[in-house]
């Protein structure tokens, strides 16, 4: 091997070596070592590489996290699998709608001095909580209050970074090990608990949009903190104006996947055949 080639291939794969972050690895090696499993996601956002199941892919093995971070070789924002973990995420928005505001106004106090949680790109607050043994996460409520949602499948946690306004704003942690987090306190196992039964009305309403408002999220995504509201509304509209149900269902899908923060692809669709199934009996005369 001549002596420029060696540096050629020196400087083919050092290259890669220096772009990905120590500090991203070693981070992503004590959430492993905490028992949560992670996943990679593409620089400064919230989408899964292409190809990827995003937290179904999901590892919890340091050589196998080795081998994500080789294929990728880049500054990949990173994610845990919440599943089975026992642990949930209290998400409070700042940035579309105050979800601190929100609790605040319904009575309920949150000091974070006392949490284990990281500060959004958007100064928003992921909240870290156990849950207790006597409750079951998929009775969990999502949508809590207007910009509060309970995560309860995934999550980015921080060394990651998002671009917020044209700039680089990174995740922070406080509050020690995520897997030292404190357990729900009642009334957030309560408000997140009181689900509506069999034959009574949800007393949460979805929002109305305007048209402007859903087109623009067509443009820009679906804001987080109104994800749901969002996803249930553009289905209805696309459906009441007579969009193909595959097209209308094809085109929630790509707004939501161009989200800052995308719904479980399950979520989507329960939400999209949902909004159809009250299309079709209005349609029927049944509305």
């Amino acid at each position: 091997m001549s002596e420029d080639t060696k540096k050629a291939l020196e400087r083919k794969f050092g290259d890669r070596t220096q772009e990905t972050n120590n500090d991203l690895i070693i981070t992503s090696i004590d959430l492993i070592k905490q028992g949560l499993p992670v996943y990679l996601m593409q620089p400064k956002t919230s989408i899964p590489y292409k190809g990827s199941r995003g937290h179904l892919d999901a590892v919890s093995d340091e050589i196998q996290l080795r081998k994500l971070f080789a294929e990728a070789r880049t500054n990949s924002n990173i994610g845990i699998n919440l599943n089975d973990t026992g642990i949930v995420t209290l998400d409070i928005d700042r940035h579309a709608s105050n979800g601190f505001k929100s609790l605040l106004d319904a009575g309920y106090k949150l000091n974070l001095d006392d949490e284990v949680w990281e500060m959004t790109p958007k100064s928003g607050a992921h909240v870290f909580f156990k849950v207790p043994k006597n409750v079951s996460v998929k009775n969990l409520k999502h949508n809590l209050l207007d910009g509060v949602e309970l995560l309860k499948d995934h999550v980015t946690v921080a060394t990651s970074s998002r671009m917020v306004d044209g700039k680089e704003v990174a995740y922070k942690h406080f509050g020690g090990d995520i897997s030292e987090c404190s357990v729900m306190p009642d009334w957030l196992v309560k408000m997140a608990s009181n689900v509506p039964k069999s034959g009574n009305k949800q007393t949460g309403r979805v929002p109305k949009y305007s048209v402007k408002e859903r087109w623009e999220m067509v443009l820009n995504g679906f804001i987080q903190g109104q994800r749901n509201n969002m996803c249930v509304s553009l289905s209805g509209y696309l459906l009441r104006i007579h969009v193909d149900p595959n097209i209308a269902y094809a085109i929630v899908k790509k707004v939501n996947e161009n989200s800052d923060v995308p719904l479980a692809e399950k979520e989507v669709e329960t939400i999209y055949r949902s909004a159809y199934q009250i299309e079709k009996q209005r349609r029927l005369g049944g509305r």
